[in-house]
């Protein structure tokens, strides 16, 4: 009786979602334009006299899903920060370079909401370009490990059509083999940040000097986890940009991202994020913050944001921006939104009688009683895993006691394990106190992981107070040190790196086979979101202490979507609502790089006049 009523209740929330949705939907078909900033749009409808114009294409490809196709979806969930700020730094160049005698057109494309790049769109590109007596530059903008496959496919299929590519995101700014292959089609790779080197990068296309590759080379000198890069210095940066018919692609058409801060501190072997942006933490400049959202709520009806810094309570400038949002609210304005943190920003305990406050819980009181008045209504802390062994196994010691932060078996173990499991419960219970919902990532592949701790973590996660769970497969990605240790010790099972999406395990496990480990993980997300947990989770969370209102109501929309997603065979982050059928020509052909140069390039380059060119030497 419970299963039938729960799937009753689930079917009753789909209809209740999608008749909204569907009906919104509807009333924004005729509303949405395409996303060219143009010089007519700057001056107020009046047509700039210009010499020349250029008219970049900011991509973001998709990746192919487990049939071949390019995932493309109705609704996407949340927009991507990259191509915002990327667009933001046209608006910055056309600003401070207006007088140049240049003009340079954005057209931002996102191929999970906007759907796949196929052959005759390509074509109409051109056709368009030499219509409005236009030049264009694609950029293959933000791209993933997972996506790499379809936005080299997609770099290629536009050499070959003779158009000057570049190719930047995390990808390709930890892997220098896959950097090497691109320069070697034509392709100008960008490594790290963009903002100190994309007014380079136009000079030099300008000139017709583009080069193979550009990198960070003004900035400061930031430890990664290895070494050092450069970093560029943001404090005054420009903001993202807000495109209003891009953000109604999106199932919340009134939410947006920002980031205030970029790097993180800790060393954690899995990540990325400190070989790419530091481990030296970076902000904007706080009163920009603030303004920004202050337009962003006033003039484009931006009520809720996502702060995608990897760490904002390791932000250096978090207290002015948390001041300057919580004063917008106190004004009367709308506005929530939700952040990742650390599990420290949370993890202390009840004060003992006589007990003073140390200094840094003084700090992480304020911080959550600040994120509360601003509006925070989920925070996402990255727990990993319960094991101390796993902890300690891939540097991530700050979710440890400090007691625990070394090798040790035994009762020293089980003791270790215990005090996660206290310290993730401290988590959840203080971000409760202040009416804020717990979202944690969980990664299932650990060394020290066996087949039942899928269904075993989900259930403790349930245990402690956890409102909302990510799961993820461990994954070796390009540029970080698990990577690098893999490939020492042929570990590495999978080189497609279509597969590199946190669903599908991709390298040997110690204890596992890789059936087992994707097994725990289906089982973890079974666990958590099974039906009977889901409705249980629908009908108490009013009990949960100190949980607002504003967090109640976005973990039972975020709760049904993920228990949808997870249920379709996709990761809810990387997917969205109801996935599109695509044509035959937005589907998977190759899958190495030497099967993708042979089919894309194979007869050459074509230039926009239809000359034949000789592949790159």
């Amino acid at each position: 009786m419970l299963l039938a009523a729960t799937a009753l209740a689930v079917v009753l929330l789909v209809a209740l979602v999608a008749g909204h949705l569907f009906r919104r939907a509807a009333r924004d078909a005729g509303q949405i334009v395409p996303l060219v900033t143009t010089p007519a749009a700057r001056a107020g409808g009046q047509p700039a006299v210009l010499c020349r114009t250029v008219r970049v294409y900011f991509i973001k490809p998709s990746k192919y899903d487990d049939r071949g196709r390019v995932a493309h979806f109705w609704k996407g969930v949340l927009p991507n920060n990259t191509l915002t700020v990327l667009a933001a730094l046209n608006e910055s160049y056309n600003r401070f370079r207006g007088d140049d005698g240049v003009y340079v057109e954005t057209v931002i494309w996102d191929e999970q909401v906007d759907g796949p790049v196929l052959p005759a769109t390509i074509q109409g590109i051109q056709e368009k370009a030499l219509e409005d007596d236009v030049e264009v530059i694609v950029g293959l903008a933000g791209v993933q490990t997972n996506q790499y496959p379809r936005g080299r496919d997609l770099a290629l299929q536009f050499r070959r059509a003779g158009f000057p590519v570049l190719f930047g995101g995390f990808h390709v700014s930890g892997y220098p083999e896959s950097r090497a292959f691109l320069e070697s089609c034509g392709v100008t790779t960008v490594v790290g940040e963009a903002e100190t080197i994309w007014g380079d990068i136009l000079a030099d296309y300008l000139r017709g000097e583009l080069r193979p590759s550009y990198s960070v080379s003004e900035g400061i000198r930031a430890k990664t986890g290895s070494g050092e890069i450069t970093v560029p210095l943001i404090a005054e940066a420009q903001l993202p940009a807000i495109n209003e018919p891009y953000l109604r692609r999106f199932a919340s058409p009134n939410m947006t991202t920002v980031d205030t801060s970029r790097g993180c501190p800790f060393t954690c072997s899995y990540c990325s994020v400190k070989n790419v942006m530091g481990r030296t933490m970076r902000a904007r400049d706080p009163q920009a913050v603030v303004r920004w959202i202050r337009d962003a709520g006033q003039h484009h009806g931006i009520d809720s944001l996502f702060i995608v810094d990897d760490d904002f309570f390791r932000s250096p400038s978090w207290e002015p921006i948390l001041e300057g949002m919580a004063e917008y609210r106190r004004q009367g304005n709308a506005l929530s939104f939700m952040m990742q943190v650390d599990a420290e920003a949370a993890a202390f305990d009840d004060l003992k009688p006589g007990e003073k406050p140390s200094s840094q819980r003084q700090k992480s009181e304020r911080f959550l009683r600040l994120s509360a008045e601003a509006g925070c209504y989920s925070a996402f802390v990255g727990f990993e895993t319960f094991n101390p062994q796993n902890l300690l196994a891939v540097t991530k010691v700050q979710n440890l006691e400090k007691e625990h932060r070394q090798h040790k078996d035994g009762a020293d173990v089980a003791a270790a394990l215990q005090a996660v499991k206290e310290k993730y419960r401290r988590v959840c219970r203080n971000w409760h106190r202040h009416g804020v919902a717990v979202h944690c990532g969980y990664m299932i592949g650990f060394p020290f992981d066996g087949p039942e701790s899928g269904r075993q973590s989900a259930e403790w996660l349930l245990e402690v107070g956890v409102d909302l769970a990510s799961f993820f497969i461990v994954t070796p990605l390009p540029g970080t040190e698990d990577h690098d240790k893999a490939v020492r010790e042929g570990t590495i099972a999978d080189w497609d790196f279509n597969q590199y999406d946190s669903q599908h395990m991709v390298s040997l496990h110690p204890r596992m086979t890789p059936a087992e480990v994707e097994r725990a993980y289906r089982e973890a997300y079974l666990t958590f979101y099974s039906a009977r947990n889901t409705l249980r989770s629908f009908l108490t969370w009013h009990r949960v202490p100190g949980l607002g209102w504003p967090a109640r109501s976005a973990m039972m929309r975020q709760r049904l979507y993920y228990f949808y997603s997870y249920r379709a065979g996709r990761h809810p982050m990387l997917g969205g609502l109801w996935q599109r059928s695509v044509p035959p020509d937005a589907r998977r052909r190759v899958v190495s790089d030497e099967e993708a140069r042979a089919e894309y390039l194979g007869g050459g380059i074509v230039s926009a006049e239809g000359v034949r060119l000789a592949l790159p030497a």
